[in-house]
């Protein structure tokens, strides 16, 4: 039986791509599409992609992470967009968090 993307993922959720031609990409999940047989992850990158223009990638193309953004879930409920810079500045400081924690 497979598990729901709900099991797995939520939104604000940090993830990295596995595959494609953006694979080590940093995404965070701003919603859900399609229908159960088909589900995608919406995904923002705080460069290219946001709310309203998000990438839809499989969900067996990443790799989730603990790290959880709350502002992205209160920007989603609320319909509104988010702000580029805050989204950019989570996405690096776990980045960075990341290589100190591999240098360790």
């Amino acid at each position: 039986m497979d598990k729901s993307l709900d099991d797995e993922y939520q939104v604000g959720q940090l993830v990295i791509s596995k595959r494609g031609k953006d694979a080590g990409h940093r995404y965070v999940i701003v919603g859900f599409s399609g229908d159960k047989q088909k589900r995608r992850l919406a995904l923002a990158d705080a460069l290219k992609f946001n709310i309203g223009r998000s990438k839809l990638k499989n969900p067996k193309h990443v790799e989730p992470s603990p790290h959880v953004m709350n502002e992205v879930v209160v920007c989603v409920r609320a319909g509104k967009n988010i702000n580029r810079g805050e989204l950019c500045r989570f996405l690096e400081s776990v980045c960075m968090e990341s290589k100190r924690k591999a240098g360790q």
